[in-house]
């Protein structure tokens, strides 16, 4: 084969190296630095340690440095020429410094700069020598830099260092036949630079490395045909490292390397471009561990010629770029063994080409990219004498009239999830007779042509994902041809259709049957067999059957048995279930019955049919929620699945509410979603929809305040008028305050003794902001959370003063409210309020009554995560009513006005029906609401205080409140049915309120004398449940 012509021409450049090594030691034996000095125009010379030499003019003796003189810097200016000594025309001995900026020449066999050990030497002019010659030539531990010309005849090379060196070429490097652009010793570092070219003649290299050397190539190197050994790089030894970077470009000619190396441990990495010519070689190496990577392009010829070829063990070689080969060459090529080849790039081939050649044993090819050939041509050729090796297809591979996709001689496995294009009647996947083989289709897995097998192979279906395959494509003369054992191994799941006649193992994954297997089935440990179509007598030995697809009938034509390791898997959907009908004999061997439900659930399903049943499944059945009971019953034909329901014990009130309800659902109709069914503790609390409860208190408290701004202290008592206010507290003072009294009256009034005042304002305008926020705590017990309400608002009103006793009067008030329980839902209104009030005093006592209307357009949210993220959310309208009378007697004292009072309040808050809709996600837990009129019925105790001073302009009054009030219905409570469930009714309770709780009230007011006043108002209410926090602010003008 092709690949065969590779490694004896290889072998012939491995006997060949050992000549060259022989003729360049020679020139390095060669080489000796003249010990006497030598007048010329290079001065001073002789110099001493450490002087500096410069070099111009016309030098036609060169320069040689003294034995001992060390340290010396010299510098050939530019323009000057330095012709050689006999030896050298430059040359130090250590620890020097060289620069040439002029033009230096040496004859044949001789040196241009000769250097000892630690020197740093930099070409910036031109170097010239004849055949044999060195351009520069150094020993150890130097630094040299090309950024100019050097150019030497045959056989020589243009710079020739020892060991430990660093070298930069930036330059133009050019060496005739069988030289050497840059040789090397051990150790060394050496980098062709972006701006750098090496060209050499036929025979030549580019750079050439002995051992532990660093080889980087950024720019040009280009070399003609090769009689031997001889390449763009070439490395020898053992722990070469060699980078063509993206800018780097090799090209060889016939016979030649682009990069070769020979030894162990080597690694080569290639981004840049290589060109080889006929029977070339893009990247050549002997040696064990070598690791090669190709990320650049890689071009060889025709006739033998390889994109890479590797001849020894342990190689990895990474190809994600381009190689292109012609006629009979080779993409890859390897020899060797325990080798692992990759290929997720392009490799294209010419006629009878292969685009990976592998011999060996135990060699791992993996395919991820594109692999074409011509005509008679091979995508992927492995041939060894063991069964170990393994070739993987996931990419694709074309190959042309002829030709065969992948080739696997002396045994071993092929993986195939990607796509092989063969010729019509042609084989895409070939197996030779000294097996086994066994060959895997993964999911993706794409054949066009005949897969021929020996006869005893094996044919697999696995990897990961889902596919299809078709069964009647298996047989003599088919296109699976030549296999003897069929199974289903991995993860994957494999739906069979059509008509096989094979026997299957089922090995891992799933296999679905989807037509008919007149073989027998045999299920392992880690398998699950099922389907809906008709198979032959089945075993399940440890693993799992799995009638339907996920329902329906799998029909056994023979007998089933089951050990007891094994499993028999019913999905249930509804009143659908998977289910075997057995034609003969079930032996069911105690095997566990595994139910998945899906969609809904049914009460009872036939499971499993049989012509006999001589015995029974384990009775505890696996794979349902700790609602769900199940019960297995039998008939001499049948096996029975009776399902019951039960939400188990310690549930709190909300949460035994819901599963009551959808209890009485399942046992009424016998059916219910599995969803609903597998409601843990924390899910019947989702599904109960408390949040919506959170609309009730949150109403209470609006009403509440609004009917605060008509009937308290300063907003009902505007016209300052004696007693005027509606909580009976104003002295005289602040009658006389209103009425524009001076200080003295208004003095005077704190101590009673003001003159009476008169009826002279009847109307008042006011303009009032009012907010708050409340906090309850939720019930354990009851199932309630806690739950958060917040105001805010702004009213106007007018009233008017019919007598100096009796004054009355209206307000609007706009505002929002939202509210949250935690963590079940949130909500929010728009909030629109009226209302009226009427207050009479009779001398110290008062009487006060104030009736209010309010609208809301209302929002409520939840989010459920019982099965996946469902947002459910509604919109109503809602109405309130409320109502409050109160009366108490004012006692005024030196320092403070007391006033008791007693107050009744009722609001009725007015749910419609109304129901949730999905925003995201299903509405299988959304709601319908029914109506509802939730009254709320308080009364109040307490007593109110206040004190008037005077102040500039006016009159301050402090006012405070503290009161007892009781709740007479404090649960907040709604009706809930699934919207999914008719006459799945239930009562979720919210937080409830505190029946006694305590109120509190700060304010300060300000009258002046020209009409105006204001206050501010600080309210709070507290319980052993109950936070909450308000305010208000008011403006009037009384005229």
């Amino acid at each position: 084969m092709q690949g065969e012509g590779l490694w004896r021409r290889q072998d012939r450049l491995r006997r060949s190296v050992a000549a060259s090594l022989v003729s360049v030691s020679a020139v390095f034996v060669g080489l000796s630095l003249c010990t006497t000095p030598a007048n010329a125009l290079c001065a001073p010379d002789p110099a001493t340690s450490g002087q500096t030499v410069t070099c111009s003019g016309t030098d036609a003796d060169g320069f040689q440095a003294g034995a001992g003189v060390d340290s010396l810097n010299v510098n050939v200016l530019s323009g000057a020429t330095v012709n050689d000594n006999g030896t050298v025309s430059i040359g130090v001995n250590n620890t020097s410094t060289v620069v040439n900026n002029g033009t230096l020449s040496a004859g044949s066999g001789l040196i241009g700069i000769g250097a000892g050990n630690s020197n740093t030497v930099t070409n910036n002019g031109s170097i010239t020598v004849l055949d044999n010659g060195l351009g520069i030539q150094v020993i150890d531990h130097n630094v040299v830099a090309n950024a100019g010309t050097i150019t030497t005849g045959d056989n020589g090379a243009a710079i020739s260092v020892g060991d430990s060196n660093t070298v930069t070429n930036s330059g133009a490097l050019s060496v005739g036949a069988s030289g050497v652009g840059i040789f090397s010793g051990q150790n060394n570092t050496i980098t062709n630079a972006a701006t750098g070219t090496i060209t050499g003649g036929d025979g030549a290299s580019g750079i050439f490395g002995f051992g532990g050397a660093t080889i980087t190539n950024a720019g040009t190197i280009t070399v003609g045909a090769s009689a031997g050994f001889s390449g763009g790089i070439m490395a020898i030894s053992n722990n070469n490292t060699v980078v063509n970077t993206a800018t780097g470009t090799i090209t060889v000619g016939q016979f030649a390397a682009g990069i070769f190396l020979q030894g162990n441990v080597q690694t080569v990495s290639n981004f840049g471009s290589i060109t080889a010519g006929d029977i070339g070689v893009g990247i050549a190496a002997l040696g064990d561990d070598v690791k090669i990577t190709n990320g650049g392009t890689i071009t060889a010829g025709d006739t033998a010629s390889a994109g890479i070829s590797v001849s020894g063990d342990r190689a990895i070689i990474s190809q994600s770029g381009t190689i292109n080969v012609g006629v009979g060459g080779a993409g890859i090529a390897y020899s060797g063994s325990s080798a692992t080849i990759t290929n997720n790039g392009r490799i294209t081939g010419g006629d009878f080409a292969q685009a990976i050649f592998v011999a060996g044993d135990s060699n791992v090819v993996t395919n991820g990219g594109t692999i074409t050939v011509g005509a008679t041509g091979v995508g992927i050729s492995v041939s060894s004498f063991s069964t170990t090796n393994q070739v993987v297809n996931t990419g694709t591979i074309t190959v042309g009239a002829g030709g065969i996709g992948i080739t696997l001689s002396g045994g071993g496995s092929v993986f195939n999830s990607g796509t092989i294009n063969a010729a019509t009647g042609l084989a895409a996947i070939e197996f030779c007779s000294c097996g086994p083989n066994t060959l895997t289709l993964g999911p993706g897995s794409i054949i066009n042509g005949q897969v021929l097998g020996a006869g005893t192979d094996t044919l697999q279906l696995g990897g990961t994902g889902k596919d299809t395959f078709d069964l009647s494509l298996i047989g003599s003369l088919l296109q699976y041809d030549g296999f003897a054992t069929f199974n289903k191994v991995d993860s994957s799941t494999w739906t069979v259709t059509g008509t096989g006649n094979q026997d299957w193992n089922v090995l891992g994954g799933t296999l679905l049957l989807a037509g008919t297997i007149n073989g027998t089935v045999t299920v392992a440990s880690g398998g699950t067999f099922g389907g809906v179509g008709t198979v032959g007598t089945t075993t399940v030995n440890g693993g799992t059957l799995a009638p339907g697809n996920p329902t329906g009938t799998l029909t056994v034509s023979g007998d089933l048995t089951f050990t007891s390791a094994s499993n028999y898997l019913v999905q249930v959907s509804g009143a659908s279930n998977g289910l075997a009908a057995v034609t003969g004999t079930a032996t069911l061997g105690g095997a566990t019955v595994v139910v998945v439900p899906t969609g809904s659930i049914a009460k009872h399903y036939t499971i499993l049919t049989a012509t006999t049943l001589p015995d029974a499944f384990n009775p505890v059945v696996a794979g349902l929620s700790s609602n769900l009971k199940a019960v297995l019953s039998y008939d001499p034909n049948n096996v029975f699945l009776d399902l019951s329901l039960s939400y188990g014990s310690g549930l709190n009130i909300n949460q035994q509410n819901v599963a009551n309800a959808l209890t009485r659902i399942f046992n009424t109709t016998g059916s219910l979603p599995v969803a609903l069914a597998n409601l843990s503790p924390a899910g019947l609390t989702q599904a109960s929809g408390e949040s919506a409860t959170g609309s009730q208190q949150t109403t209470f408290n609006a009403m509440n305040q609004f009917m605060s701004l008509l009937t308290d202290v300063f907003g009902s008592g505007r016209s300052g008028a004696p007693g005027a206010t509606p909580l009976a507290e104003e002295t005289n003072a602040s009658a006389y305050a209103a009425r524009g009294r001076d200080a003295r009256d208004a003095f005077a009034s704190i101590y009673r003794k003001a003159p009476a005042a008169t009826f002279a304002q009847r109307w008042d305008v006011w303009a009032a902001g009012f907010g708050g926020s409340q906090t309850t705590d939720g019930h354990t017990a009851l199932g309630s959370n806690n739950t958060t309400s917040s105001i805010y608002g702004t009213a106007v009103g007018l009233d008017y003063r019919f007598s100096p006793s009796t004054i009355a009067g209206f307000a609007l008030a706009g505002g929002g409210t939202g509210f949250g329980v935690n963590g079940l839902g949130w909500g929010r209104s728009d909030l629109f309020q009226a209302g009226a009030f009427v207050r009479h005093t009779a001398g110290p006592a008062y009487i006060t009554a104030a009736l209010a209307y309010g609208w809301q357009d209302v929002t409520t949210n939840r989010i459920v995560t019982i099965a996946g993220v469902d947002q459910l959310r509604a919109q109503f309208n809602a109405n309130a009513l409320s109502g409050r009378i109160e009366g108490g007697y004012r006692y005024a004292m030196q320092w403070v006005g007391l006033t008791p009072y007693a107050a009744l309040q009722a609001t009725m808050f007015s749910l419609p029906n109304y129901s949730e809709f999905a925003v995201v996600g299903n509405n299988t837990f959304a709601l319908n609401y029914g109506a509802k009129d939730v009254t709320s019925t308080r009364t109040e105790l307490g007593l109110r205080a206040d004190q008037s001073f005077a102040a500039a302009g006016g009159l301050m009054t402090l006012r405070g409140r503290l009161a007892w009030a009781h709740d007479y219905n404090p649960d907040r409570a709604v009706g809930a049915v699934f919207q999914t469930l008719p006459g799945s009714a239930f009562v979720v309770n919210g937080a409830a309120q505190a029946r006694d709780s305590a109120l509190t009230t700060a304010a300060v007011q300000m009258n002046w004398m020209n009409g105006w006043s204001a206050s501010a108002t600080f309210e709070g209410e507290f319980s052993n449940v109950t936070r909450s926090y308000a305010g208000k602010g008011l403006v009037r003008y009384a005229w």
